[in-house]
């Protein structure tokens, strides 16, 4: 059995003459929840379609399990829970229904895993799907993912419609079944600090490349913003090889790169003549300074 759940290799895909994905590589560890970040455009939902065996790479080798995913027989795609930024569930069904419904295709299925989440939600399961409110429909599509009893749960924009409180206990949802479970979970969410607060893993897209792939808290470490000011003579000249922004002003310049070390800092400002200042990130501010690039 692989290390890891999930694994990308040159993987590239193209709509027309669009580049979605280019040259995408990516390793989502066993039992690890990956946050996957990236601006409008990026490749997310691409390569989560490509993920989910809903379409095939153009080139490279992507793997789920160690399996080929257009390959997918049935039993290994029963392995896989996917709940798509835009999930279509049966408007006319009662959710008591649909559950019975979807329940005859996966032979692992956990009726007290629907119990569970209609009771932490508060879902009237003899209510037609349709008149469920947005956020209500979303944890329904969440449970039937979750109920499959999946190996592999991908989760597209989960939370979209979710207030601050049903939100909250989505995530501790995902946090409890993976305490019990040991699932991996690939998420994908524009609310960063509900990525912040469950992830354990992230990946910044950009442009359908991978530009950062590592444990949040290797990123949040090494990711630093620095202040250079007090130059004897302007900026011109001044580069930071390596960094993610180098934003030149009159007063000085603000950088964002990865910090191993003060040394480093401090050689640089001691070249240009300079001081220094360094400030920690969080999540968000780490990746608007990476994707306001691309």
């Amino acid at each position: 059995m692989t290390t890891y759940a999930i694994e990308a290799q040159n993987v590239c895909r193209s709509f027309g003459q669009t580049k979605a994905v280019q040259n995408l590589n990516l390793r989502v560890p066993r039992g690890s929840i990956y946050g996957f970040l990236g601006r409008n455009g990026a490749g997310k939902t691409t390569l989560i379609r490509m993920l989910a065996g809903l379409i095939r790479p153009d080139s490279g080798e992507l793997r789920v399990h160690g399996v080929e995913p257009g390959n997918f027989t049935v039993e290994e795609r029963s392995r896989i829970g996917y709940m798509s930024e835009k999930q279509i569930l049966p408007l006319a069904l009662r959710v008591d229904a649909l559950i019975k419904f979807t329940a005859r295709f996966y032979p692992a299925w956990d009726h007290a895993v629907c119990d569970r989440i209609l009771k932490r939600f508060r879902i009237d399961r003899k209510k037609r799907v349709r008149d469920l409110s947005q956020g209500g429909m979303r944890q329904v599509a969440f449970m039937l993912a979750l109920a499959q009893k999946p190996d592999l749960l991908i989760l597209d924009e989960p939370a979209a419609n979710l207030d601050v409180v049903a939100r909250r206990e989505f995530l501790d949802e995902v946090l409890e079944m993976i305490r019990e479970e040991g699932r991996t979970v690939f998420l994908s969410s524009h609310i960063l600090s509900d990525i912040e607060r469950i992830a354990d893993q992230v990946g910044i897209l950009g442009d359908g490349t991978l530009k950062v792939s590592e444990s949040l808290d290797e990123l949040k470490e090494t990711v630093k913003q620095v202040r250079f000011y007090n130059f004897p003579v302007s900026t011109d000249q001044f580069d930071v090889p390596g960094a993610f922004r180098v934003d030149k002003r009159k007063d000085g310049a603000l950088v964002t790169l990865r910090v191993e070390n003060e040394e480093s800092l401090q050689k640089l400002a001691a070249l240009h003549r300079c001081q220094y200042e360094l400030r920690s990130l969080n999540l968000e501010d780490i990746f608007v300074e990476i994707a306001r690039e691309f």
